[in-house]
């Protein structure tokens, strides 16, 4: 277990999106099979990366493999989020492997050509409702999902959403998935009131970049907002972020895992930017 870290023995944690780029979900299946619990990895799978909210086969083997390295029981399931009947199933099979369900982290969604990325104007309408599909609704219906489930346990859960910094400042490009995001913002406090009196507690975290280098899937829609800045990457750091560097993927997974845990029994409906500073 890792010092410091809150023991998730005994728990059951379902990891949607764990697999894609940047490698945040990976990130927090790993360090939640650390400190004891057993891990469903979930994402939706496709050779060739058409956009940042799938996993290629191989990643998500590489996600599963990594969990059962650390010693807890690993779960490898197929899902996309934008679709209801796969998230009903895939949390129906993370309960009939585990007996349960407690900890909830839905990081599935991005960007890409056909889902949102574009400018405003040159934006299609099927690429928004992708954008919406996947980054608002899919957030809902994993929430949605797993709330069900916790509410019939009857003892409790916690669930964290992805949202963005992009909430709070969007980037060329980016209006689709700000607005879907921003909606998760929304979300996430509808959802805690809703779900407080089942103490089932809901927030969201805002990461703003994580570092392509530190990947093995990069990050191309972090290198194409650098592109559109007019300088490389450096100067656009020193831009934008006062601690003058790119995130790694486990600290957000860190921030992910002390909302999911005991330490922040007190902490809902609320959404927590790991930016960096921000100078946006």
């Amino acid at each position: 277990m890792l010092e410091g870290m809150d023991d998730f023995s005994g728990k059951v944690a379902l990891v949607m999106g764990a697999a894609c780029p940047p490698e945040i979900g990976r990130a927090v299946a790993v360090r939640l099979a650390r400190s004891g619990a057993d891990v469903a990895c979930a994402d939706r799978v496709e050779v060739g990366h058409p956009d940042s909210a799938c996993a290629s086969p191989d990643a998500l083997d590489a996600t599963v493999a990594a969990v059962r390295a650390e010693g807890p029981a690993a779960l490898r399931l197929e899902a996309d989020v934008a679709d209801a009947a796969q998230v009903n199933e895939a949390v129906g099979r993370c309960v009939a492997e585990f007996g349960r369900l407690d900890l909830v982290v839905n990081v599935a969604g991005g960007l890409g050509p056909e889902m949102g990325w574009a400018p405003l104007l040159e934006l299609t309408e099927a690429s928004w409702r992708r954008s919406t599909d996947v980054n608002l609704t899919g957030a809902f219906l994993v929430a949605q999902a797993a709330a069900r489930q916790m509410v019939k346990q009857g003892h409790g859960g916690s669930i964290v959403l992805l949202s963005s910094y992009a909430t709070v400042a969007a980037a060329t490009g980016t209006s689709a998935f700000a607005a879907a995001k921003a909606g998760v913002d929304r979300l996430v406090a509808a959802l805690a009131m809703e779900l407080a009196p089942h103490q089932i507690r809901v927030n969201g975290v805002r990461p703003l970049g994580v570092d392509p280098d530190a990947t093995d899937s990069g990050h191309p829609y972090l290198e194409q907002t650098v592109a559109q800045s007019g300088g490389d990457r450096s100067q656009w750091v020193r831009s934008k972020i006062a601690l003058n560097r790119l995130q790694h993927p486990d600290e957000t997974a860190a921030a992910i895992a002390f909302l999911l845990s005991d330490e922040a029994s007190f902490i809902t409906g609320e959404c927590i930017t790991v930016a960096g500073g921000q100078r946006w």
